[in-house]
């Protein structure tokens, strides 16, 4: 299709890309998908999809699910203080090669266009149109998303989000004993013991665990995958086991209040930084950006200002405020791992406040107040506990 000019190209056939290209084709724009692999392709991932996000999907993606998470494990370097069953499931679990090539497939479906193994040198800005470079030659769009990760090369060649800050995460896939899956259960486990300024998680998987730390803090991470050997090494449920997989990725620590868009170009998901700075949830925060984006691309396209602004705007109301919210819970937790870890695994109201942000009842500010609200009373939970 060379020499055509699109109505959208988007960069990028993980989440925040593939659930953009749906929600536009499903609105009769001309839109095109470039991915630099060939799907299906292992992603690092904890491949943790949580209920909220789940909520979000403008379709059912319970076919790639592996696992149901109901119950959450807290441990404090390997010491367990938590173990809950909290009645309903906070997210389920996904392999993120299998999860995302079912995602892209959606918006194939839905009229998109796809094309594999091309990779994108860069994005030329024109009056009327976007030049995009790629391995495979040139593609026009009337506008461009960024969808291509934390070190999206859309951003880079614009000069967006030149300040942008990530944290770093080692995940490994881990083979058990059949012992090892029956002891893990439908837990996701939680140790903010396992690293200074992080934490380590095992998710369940229905052959294997998903394992990993992450270090929440941006600059250079030395020593993962020692971590990552120690929180292995103390945790009951992956003794026997030996690693099918190991990678490290980055990721995003949210986004600045800096502009998502220049131009005929926007950002989403991890390309726009956007991730919980707690525990470094991403695939949320794709699925809203792409969500948000939809309508205002839409809109752009129909007006010949072309203007995306509103993108920005909505972003910085709906999600960077939220964010902003959770980096002060998470540089508390941070700061004061073992007493944060001890008083949620005491206090009944934190417990509530904490779970409920996590699935999506409430929100990180809501959670904030509920708090600050209930700090007296997480303390006498606390020692009464205690005795």
């Amino acid at each position: 299709m060379a020499g055509k000019t699109w109505d959208v190209i988007i960069v990028g056939a993980g989440p925040a890309g593939a659930v953009l290209a749906y929600l536009l084709a499903k609105r009769g724009l001309d839109v095109l998908v470039l991915e630099k692999a060939h799907l299906p392709r292992y992603k690092t991932c904890g491949g943790g999809v949580t209920f909220k996000t789940v909520q979000n999907l403008p379709f059912d993606a319970s076919p790639v699910f592996e696992c149901k998470a109901d119950g959450g494990i807290l441990s404090f370097a390997g010491r367990q203080l938590l173990k809950v069953e909290l009645g309903w499931t906070v997210a389920w679990t996904v392999m993120r090669g299998s999860f995302d090539h079912f995602l892209i497939q959606q918006a194939v479906q839905a009229g998109a266009h796809l094309e594999e193994g091309v990779g994108v040198q860069g994005v030329e800005q024109l009056s009327e149109r976007v030049i995009v470079n790629t391995t495979q030659g040139d593609h026009s769009a009337r506008v461009v998303v960024g969808a291509d990760g934390v070190n999206s090369v859309v951003a880079r060649s614009l000069g967006m989000l030149t300040d942008r800050q990530v944290g770093v995460a080692v995940e490994a896939e881990v083979e058990v004993p059949p012992s090892g899956l029956e002891a893990q259960g439908t837990y996701a486990t939680f140790d903010f013991g396992a690293l200074p300024h992080g934490y380590g998680w095992i998710f369940p998987k229905q052959d294997h665990l998903s394992v990993g730390v992450f270090q929440a803090r941006a600059g250079v991470a030395t020593g993962l995958r020692q971590r990552l050997d120690q929180f292995i090494a103390c945790q009951p449920a992956l003794q026997g086991g030996h690693i099918l997989h190991f990678q490290g990725h980055a990721i995003p620590l949210g986004t600045p209040p800096t502009p998502l868009h220049k131009g005929r170009v926007l950002l989403v998901g991890d390309a726009a930084n956007l991730a919980d700075p707690w525990i470094g949830e991403g695939i949320y925060y794709a699925v809203v950006s792409a969500r948000l984006a939809a309508p205002v691309i839409a809109a752009a396209l129909a007006d010949i200002r072309n203007d995306l602004s509103a993108y920005t705007k909505l972003i910085r109301v709906q999600v960077a405020a939220q964010v902003a919210y959770a980096r002060v819970f998470a540089g508390l937790v941070y700061r004061f791992p073992g007493v944060c870890s001890d008083l949620l695994s005491r206090s009944q109201l934190m417990q509530q406040a904490v779970f409920s942000a996590l699935r999506g009842d409430r929100t990180f500010q809501q959670m904030s107040a509920m708090l600050v609200r209930g700090w007296p009373r997480i303390l006498i939970e606390a020692i009464m506990m205690e005795e």
